[in-house]
C-alpha cells in the first residue's frame, strides 16, 4: 500500500477519491436530510388530516359504537381506541415527527386545542412494539379518540436503490481517479523515459520534446540543458587528455632516439622498458577514451553466447576459466562493449586470482554473471576504489601482469552506460566475486 501511494499517480488517486468521495456522500447527505424533513413535514400533514376525518366520524355515531367503529376504521400505521379517559400519558419529550404533528394538528383545526391533544406513549408490557406514540384526541362530548401511531410509520427515504447509487458513484469517482492520475503523469514518465535513455550510449541522441504543463515544459527544459553540458563536458575532458596522450608521444620518440645512442648495457635497456611502459599506458588511455565514445549500434545481444566465446578462447590459451550458463541469455545493448567488459573481468580474475569460474542466470528484468577467483581477494577498503582509472593495488605486480588499472573502470563504464553495474565482494572462503547486472531485454 504504502508503494501505492508513493507515485504521483497514487497520490493524485488518493486526493481526487477522498475530494470528490467526500462532495459525494456529503451531497447525498444535505439531500436526505433535507428530503426527510420535507417528507415529514408532507407526512404530518396527511396523518393530521387523517385523524381529524376520524375524528369527526367517531363523533357522528352513536356512543355504543364508538369503539367498535374505531377498530374498524384503524389500518395502516393507526390504531385506533375509543374511551371516556384520555390513554395518553403526557410528559416527556416529543420527538421531531410528535412535534410536527401535533402542530398540524392545532393548525387545521383550533378548537381542539381547547378540547385536548395529549401526546404520551403506550405503556405497558403487553402494547405492541410496533406501536410507541399514543395520541388522544378530545372530542366535542368530552370522550377521547386514541390514536397509535405505528413505528413503521418511518419518514426515512433511504433504500438500496440509493445504496447502489452511492456505490457506483463512488466506482465513478475511482474510475475518472485513475484516467486523470494518468493523463497527468503521462508527461512525466514520458520525461523519465528519455532522461533514462540519455545514460544509456547510442540509445537515443534525441533532446526531450518540451511539451505539456508549464512544469512539465521547465523539467524538460532543465534536463536538456543539463544533458547539453554534461555532453559538453566529457567531449571536452575527452579531447583534452586525448590531445595530452597523443602529444606525449613526440617526447617519447626524442628519448628513443636519444635511448640509442647510449652504449649497450644495463642503462640503455632500463630506458627502453620506461619508453615502451609509458607508450603503452598511452595507447591503454587512448583506448579507453575511445571506449567513452563509442557509438556502437544497440541491438539484441546473446550474453550466454559472448560468455561461452570468451571461455573458449581462454580454453585455447590454457587459461583455467569454467563456465556455467544457460544456452541463452538475451540483452540490448552493444556486442562488442559487453564483451570487452566481460573480457576484462574474465582476465582479472585469471591474473590476479589465478582461475575463473562464471555462473550466469537470469531474472525476470535483468541479467547476472557472476565471476569467482582463487585469489587473496581486496581490502573491504578498496573494493570501490579499484574502480578509479589507473588504480592498481600493487604497483609491481600491476608491471608484471600488464595491468594499467583500466580494466575495471572500463568493465563498470560499459555496463552502468547500459543501465546495468559492476560490483565486487570478498568471498568467505577466500577470493573475489565480480557481479555483473544487465537489463534483460524486454519482449513487447
Amino acid at each position: 500500500m504504502s508503494r501505492l501511494f508513493d507515485t504521483i499517480a497514487g497520490r493524485t488517486v488518493l486526493v481526487l477519491v477522498l475530494g470528490l468521495g467526500s462532495t459525494l456522500f456529503l451531497a447525498q447527505y444535505v439531500y436526505i436530510v433535507g428530503s426527510e424533513r420535507e417528507v415529514t413535514r408532507s407526512n404530518a400533514d396527511r396523518v393530521a388530516e387523517r385523524l381529524l376525518v376520524l375524528a369527526q366520524t367517531i363523533t357522528a355515531v352513536s356512543t355504543e359504537s364508538r369503539d367498535e367503529t374505531a377498530h374498524g376504521l384503524s389500518g395502516g400505521p393507526l390504531e385506533l381506541h375509543w374511551s371516556e379517559e384520555p390513554l395518553a400519558n403526557a410528559g416527556g419529550s416529543l420527538d421531531t415527527t410528535a412535534q410536527t404533528l401535533r402542530a398540524y394538528l392545532i393548525e387545521r383545526s383550533p378548537e381542539l386545542s381547547k378540547r385536548g391533544v395529549i401526546f404520551g406513549t403506550s405503556g405497558g408490557s403487553s402494547a405492541d412494539p410496533k406501536h410507541t406514540t399514543l395520541i388522544s384526541l378530545g372530542l366535542e362530548d368530552g370522550t377521547w379518540l386514541n390514536v397509535t401511531l405505528a413505528r413503521g410509520h418511518s419518514t426515512r427515504i433511504t433504500s438500496p436503490s440509493l445504496l447502489v447509487t452511492s456505490l457506483v458513484g463512488a466506482l465513478g469517482v475511482i474510475l475518472v481517479a485513475v484516467l486523470l492520475s494518468r493523463w497527468l503523469t503521462q508527461p512525466l514518465n514520458r520525461l523519465a523515459d528519455g532522461a533514462r535513455a540519455f545514460f544509456v550510449a547510442g540509445e537515443d541522441g534525441r533532446e526531450l520534446e518540451e511539451r505539456g504543463t508549464l512544469e512539465v515544459r521547465t523539467l524538460a527544459r532543465a534536463i536538456n540543458e543539463m544533458r547539453r553540458r554534461i555532453e559538453r563536458m566529457v567531449g571536452d575532458r575527452t579531447q583534452m587528455l586525448a590531445a595530452i596522450s597523443h602529444d606525449l608521444r613526440t617526447p617519447l620518440t626524442r628519448l628513443r632516439l636519444r635511448a640509442n645512442t647510449l652504449p649497450a648495457g644495463e642503462p640503455r635497456l632500463s630506458i627502453e622498458r620506461d619508453i615502451a611502459e609509458m607508450e603503452q599506458m598511452i595507447d591503454a588511455t587512448l583506448g579507453f577514451l575511445r571506449e567513452n565514445t563509442d557509438q556502437e549500434a544497440i541491438e539484441p545481444i546473446d550474453v550466454a553466447a559472448i560468455l561461452q566465446t570468451i571461455a573458449d578462447d581462454a580454453a585455447d590459451a590454457d587459461q583455467p576459466v569454467t563456465i556455467n550458463a544457460p544456452r541463452s541469455l538475451i540483452a540490448r545493448g552493444r556486442h562488442l562493449a559487453i564483451k570487452r567488459a566481460l573480457t576484462n573481468l574474465i582476465n582479472n580474475a585469471v591474473r590476479h586470482g589465478g582461475s575463473a569460474s562464471i555462473t550466469a542466470h537470469q531474472s525476470p528484468t535483468e541479467i547476472e554473471v557472476v565471476i569467482l577467483d582463487d585469489g587473496p581477494g581486496i581490502p573491504p577498503d578498496k573494493l570501490e576504489a579499484v574502480f578509479e582509472p589507473f588504480c592498481r593495488l600493487d604497483d609491481a605486480r600491476g608491471r608484471e601482469t600488464g595491468g594499467y588499472g583500466l580494466g575495471l573502470t572500463v568493465a563498470r563504464s560499459i555496463a552502468r552506460s547500459h543501465g546495468g553495474d559492476v560490483v565486487l565482494t570478498n568471498c568467505d572462503g577466500g577470493g573475489l566475486q565480480a557481479l555483473l547486472r544487465l537489463p534483460k531485454l524486454q519482449h513487447t
